[in-house]
């Protein structure tokens, strides 16, 4: 009986990540490129030392598991979220090396219908 539930307890724990919410929650979006050298104090941008924990900086260690997160390992590959490897040359992307210098590239979700 012992080896039948260790057998079926793996099958239970990937089932649990799949309710996550497959959003990117707005209050971690910004109009600019967060990643840009010369917006790197701006107030709100999360990677400015003085907001690093901030309640909306998705690089917050509280945040970490916030179902909006896009930094959530739940959220990894969501094809809409800037870190999932698969977007890494998307031309909207703000971390394709292209758009690295590019201030008008927007932090928020890719491929999104406006």
């Amino acid at each position: 009986m012992g080896i039948v539930f260790l057998l079926l307890l793996p099958l239970l724990f990937p089932v649990t990540s799949a309710f996550a919410e497959p959003g990117f929650s707005e209050k971690y979006e910004r109009d600019y490129n967060i990643f840009n050298p010369t917006s790197r104090y701006a107030p709100d941008n999360p990677l400015n030392p003085a907001q690093t924990y901030a309640p909306d900086n998705p690089l917050n260690p509280a945040n970490r598991f916030d179902p909006g997160n896009p930094v959530n390992p739940a959220n990894r590959y969501n094809p809409n979220n800037p870190f999932n490897p698969a977007n890494q040359y998307n031309p909207q992307n703000p971390l394709n090396p292209a758009n690295r210098y590019n201030p008008n590239t927007p932090f928020e979700p890719l491929n999104r219908t406006r």
